[in-house]
């Protein structure tokens, strides 16, 4: 998730970027505009999308899992004692989010609730309100102070200036971008991709006005003479003070000789960064195999040990369908770096049931090989190479995957084996073992083994 929300951050950063030090200055703003819009699109769908590529290397490696009774260990919800900062973070983020809602209704119902009246204006709706406010418009309705309304009559580059707000949806756009901001409040290059929007509301508006031939300097001292008044309607299209400067400029602007070339910079600009922000999925020329030569192992009280046995269960009372008897467990060792202590196994219990992931352990062997890249281990093709790990992982109450830890001699193999886990696991919630009918912590065992050949 954290990838994710940097990649977003990140494009939308480049994207916004280009757009300032490129397009801005550049009178093509309906062009911009479509720019600002799919730069945010894009940037917030692009992390999610995923290609199929090739693999990277012709070498015939085998990635093995052990088909052993599945090892897990029932773990008492009491015993742990870990801080869940995930939660924390989350509670937080989705606090921030309804305040920023919140805002907005705030806003939108301050518009909504200015007092004054209705009017059909040229077949435009207009609300003559009572508050001294410069112009302004919001969704499909010009706002205007009553004193504007003289002789039945509305100054007509004030009046086309709003309409060409509503016409366009310019209100579509701030809201879609207020949107984004609830839901990821924490990326600050939206706060610029506002600026950049409005800005370009206005450049359009000016345009459609200059377009019907009225005179430049007196609609420049219209302008200024209505900033003069200020208002705080965050959600509004208005006049003031703070963009009339550009304004100013881009309606005396010419249209430069390097704008279809910004154009076509603008446009290769996105596909490059798909190509470095797509999830690329590489063909594995891994082959899964599952190995079933051990029989499935029962008790004489009759559990099936889908859970790691008690100590009290001995290989006297332990059998193997159809296979001699098992042999006795290796003695403990010392535990290296990153490598996961088994716990001590608790007394059996009635009514366990195992963890179990969404489709079943298979569908999480073929996502963990498709995801392990076994060109980390170099060239062995010329020689018989095994590596084998065991990996361990906690499955909470909840059926989230932590703690995850492996057993092996073999330090990459280990690490690329960490990484894959944690990528078929990310976002994945199992289904949480239960102990007499209630959810319960489990600790997971994992086997792999990687043939060179």
């Amino acid at each position: 998730m954290l990838i994710l929300i940097f990649k977003i951050v990140l494009c939308s950063s480049l994207l916004i970027g280009i757009y300032y030090l490129f397009l801005q200055r550049e009178k093509m703003f309906r062009f911009n505009r479509f720019y600002l819009l799919f730069a945010l699109v894009f940037s917030y769908a692009i992390p999610f999308v995923k290609i199929n590529l090739p693999a990277v290397s012709q070498r015939k490696n085998q990635l093995i899992f052990e088909e052993i009774p599945t090892q897990q260990l029932i773990q008492k919800a009491h015993h742990t004692s870990q801080f869940d900062w995930i939660n924390l973070i989350l509670t937080a983020s989705v606090l921030i989010s309804i305040l920023l809602i919140i805002k907005s209704i705030i806003s939108i119902k301050k518009i909504i609730n200015l007092k004054g009246t209705d009017i059909n204006y040229q077949n435009q709706k207009v609300k003559l309100v009572e508050k001294n406010l410069p112009p302004f418009s919001f969704w499909n309705k010009i706002y205007l102070n009553k004193n504007y309304f003289e002789n039945q009559q509305i100054d007509n580059r004030i009046f086309q200036h709003e309409k060409t707000h509503i016409v366009q949806k310019h209100s579509l756009d701030i809201l879609f971008l207020e949107v984004l901001k609830v839901i990821s409040w924490f990326n600050p290059t939206l706060y610029f991709y506002k600026k950049a929007m409005t800005d370009n509301h206005e450049f359009l508006a000016d345009e459609s006005i200059i377009q019907q031939q009225n005179n430049v300097k007196d609609y420049q001292k219209l302008i200024l003479s209505e900033i003069l008044q200020t208002q705080n309607l965050s959600l509004t299209h208005q006049f003031n003070y703070n963009n009339t400067k550009k304004r100013f400029i881009m309606m005396t602007t010419k249209k430069s000789k390097l704008e279809k070339f910004k154009k076509l910079f603008a446009v290769s600009t996105f596909v490059g960064l798909s190509i470095l922000f797509v999830q690329k999925v590489y063909a594995s020329e891994a082959k899964l195999q599952v190995k079933s030569n051990i029989s499935e192992i029962t008790t004489n009280d009759s559990v099936k040990l889908d859970t790691i046995p008690s100590k009290k269960v001995t290989q006297a009372n332990v059998k193997i369908k159809g296979k001699k008897n098992i042999p006795p467990p290796p003695p403990p060792k010392e535990m290296k770096e990153n490598e996961l202590p088994i716990p001590s196994p608790p007394p059996p219990a009635k009514n366990i049931t195992p963890a179990e992931f969404p489709g079943g352990i298979n569908v999480l062997r073929t996502s963990f090989s498709n995801i392990f890249d076994s060109s980390k281990f170099g060239d062995k093709s010329t020689e018989k190479v095994v590596l084998k790990s065991h990996i361990y992982f906690s499955i909470d109450e909840n059926g989230k995957t932590t703690d995850i830890k492996v057993d092996g001699p073999n330090p990459t193999f280990n690490s690329e084996a960490v990484r894959a886990l944690k990528a078929a696991t990310e976002n994945v919630t199992w289904k949480p073992a239960t102990e007499e009918g209630k959810p319960a912590a489990t600790v997971f065992q994992f086997p792999i083994t990687m043939q060179f050949h």
